[in-house]
């Protein structure tokens, strides 16, 4: 039992250390000072010209109007357009011409008490399919420029086909724009074509002295997180992950922001992920798309744990180009904005790919598991086909934990034996001890000895444990990113795998070290009783400790609780049954010992211990 506890105790300090490291500091405020974020692109949403002067033709300057440079700002009494599908409900700013909210109709807002279809766009965030012109007198008139959408509502939750909604605006006197989005029913994914068209009687220049800065196409700032109700309760997310801006160049993984030397990089895709859902805007291949990450310093935002990355947005830059006048130039983008469900992920692909080309772009690439991806992708193959048959995946966590059990048989078994020689042997490490204590290199030499001739592991006690590490941390990750077991209920009070139980709900909170509880939950205090129950059961046969490693020993039941206490009650359920299975196969195991189990080697000659015991 020392060996095990003892490993158990370090694997729970390790992961503790390990989560405060790796993932602590991901949900601290954001900063607020310019000089601790990264060199990223300001976003000031005002062109790059002093609004203070102009220039005339003999090459002064001169004050100019400053209604010149005041931008079209958000307003109450602003239209909205509604759009309605069974899968999404999308509101947009009419005069601005962007979303304001997107809201998934199939995944209810935990948070909520009403349960509400979850908003992924931030209340404050003014970018969300916001175009910025890389033309500094057309990023000026951009800013007075209002649009008008041709519909004010769309529904087709009745699967009525396929319904268009086209925003139009004028920047400045030469460049009309369109908006048309195209929404289908039961899908996730909208297209969107942006068209420009010179209605002047000059060249057009779209973009800068920058070849690569036509216009950007935008998303953010941020999204909102998934918030549990504790966590909304508390000021405090609890989760962890690599969310906020993403992008995706076709090979490596999906970076918040690309190296310098591959700036320039074609794009497959760029937006913004959480924990479960993301926003992604695909573009059309032939455009051409870079990645640009824009970081907000100065924006008005509070440390609010409902937003994610609240200073970031990430945009496709379209190269710039020339229109002739009367000339149009159409670019088509496809969103998602959805779950990270891979069978859907699968089906998404590029705008304007014809349907026999193979999927390119990968966008299953935004669902990241971390280190042991394979096996938690297994798992999440095998929890799928469980619950294809049994409807639960709470199922599906105790026959993965059955499994487990059945493939480290042989180490436990092992282990088993190894464990109660090295109890049987105490008397004879006792006295080699004594005989030796001013010697410790004979005393090691002896006792290794020993341990050879009785073919005892001293380590034995610890290899059940081994194959159980990456499947603790793959059954972490699912947890943590699959949304197929978001909300997934198992039996009673369980109603989400993905969250803390809750049983009663309590009026206060208690702060604590590790962990606070403003709520009574029952699975991790069963959890403590079957760890205590274990640790009982298994004391009998393991080797005598130390009265310190005894009193420690004593104390792990209660450091689980508080451990486990607002973890997620699918891994807690694992931990359970893993006690359980634990017991029960230590029980059979300790029943049908034979005698050739309690032979042991003393002074190079076999002793049996039952058959002594039943002469005696």
């Amino acid at each position: 039992m020392g060996a095990r506890y003892i490993l158990a105790l370090v694997l729970m300090i390790v992961v503790m250390v390990a989560w405060s490291l790796f993932y602590g500091n991901r949900f601290a405020p954001q900063p607020e000072d310019p000089e601790t974020t990264e060199q990223t692109t300001p976003d000031t949403g005002e062109a790059t010209i002093d609004p203070e002067t102009q220039a005339t033709p003999d090459g002064a300057t001169a004050p100019i109007d400053s209604d010149l440079f005041k931008q079209v700002q958000e307003s109450p009494d602003d239209s909205m357009v509604n759009v309605q599908t069974d899968n999404y409900t999308i509101v947009f700013n009419e005069k601005l011409g962007i979303a304001k909210q997107w809201r998934l109709n199939r995944f209810p807002d935990r948070a909520d008490p009403q349960g509400v279809p979850l908003n992924l766009i931030p209340d404050n965030a003014l970018n969300c399919l916001a175009l910025k012109f890389g033309s500094a007198q057309l990023a000026l008139d951009a800013l007075r420029a209002t649009w008008k959408a041709d519909k004010s509502e769309i529904n087709i939750t009745s699967g009525d086909g396929v319904e268009t909604l086209t925003f139009t605006t004028t920047i400045g006197d030469k460049l009309w724009v369109a908006k048309q989005f195209v929404f289908q029913p039961d899908t996730y994914f909208v297209d969107m074509t942006v068209t420009f068209q010179n209605v002047s009687d000059q060249p057009l220049l779209m973009g800068s002295n920058e070849p690569a800065n036509g216009y950007e196409l935008q998303w953010g700032r941020g999204i909102n997180a998934d918030l549990l109700p504790y966590e909304k309760r508390s000021g405090k997310r609890g989760r962890h992950g690599k969310e906020g801006a993403k992008a995706f160049i076709g090979n490596g993984k999906p970076e918040r922001q690309l190296k310098p030397e591959r700036a320039l990089e074609t794009v497959l895709w760029a937006g913004m992920d959480s924990q479960y859902f993301t926003a992604m805007m695909i573009p059309d291949p032939q455009t051409a798309a870079t990645y640009r990450l824009t970081e907000t310093p100065q924006a008005n935002t509070a440390a609010d744990i409902t937003v994610i990355a609240p200073m970031e947005t990430a945009s496709l830059v379209i190269p710039g180009f020339y229109l002739q006048p009367q000339q149009k130039q159409p670019n088509t983008f496809r969103l998602y904005v959805g779950p990270k469900d891979d069978t859907i992920l699968k089906t998404i692909e590029a705008p304007n790919v014809p349907e026999a080309t193979e999927n390119t772009i990968n966008l299953s690439k935004i669902i990241d598991f971390g280190f042991f991806s394979p096996i938690a992708w297994g798992m999440l193959w095998v929890f799928k086909g469980v619950h294809n048959v049994f409807g639960n995946y709470g199922i599906s966590i105790i026959l993965l934990t059955a499994l487990v059990k059945i493939f480290s048989y042989p180490f436990t078994h092992k282990a088993h034996k190894s464990m109660k020689k090295m109890q049987k042997l105490q008397p004879q490490l006792l006295e080699l001890k004594e005989k030796y204590r001013d010697d410790p290199q004979k005393l090691n030499r002896a006792t290794m000895r020993v341990y050879k001739e009785n073919g005892v592991n001293p380590l034995g006690g610890c290899i059940p444990w081994i194959p159980q590490i990456p499947i603790f941390w793959a059954l972490f990750a699912l947890l943590g990113s699959a949304v197929e077991l978001r909300g997934a209920p198992f039996m009673l009070w369980i109603d989400d795998l993905s969250a803390p139980d809750t049983l009663i709900e309590l009026p206060f909170t208690i702060p604590l070290i590790i962990t606070q509880i403003d709520a009574i939950r029952l699975l991790p205090i069963i959890n403590g009783l079957t760890t205590w129950l274990q640790q009982k059961f298994v004391g009998n046969m393991a080797p005598a400790t130390d009265n310190m490693q005894m009193k420690l020993m004593q104390f792990m039941p209660l450091i689980f609780i508080f451990i486990f206490y607002n973890w997620a009650s699918g891994f807690v359920l694992y931990w359970l049954c893993n006690n359980v299975f634990t017991v029960a196969q230590q029980y059979l195991q300790n029943r049908y010992a034979t005698d050739e189990d309690e032979i042991i080697v003393v002074d190079g000659k076999k002793r049996n211990n039952a058959r002594q015991k039943r002469n005696s």
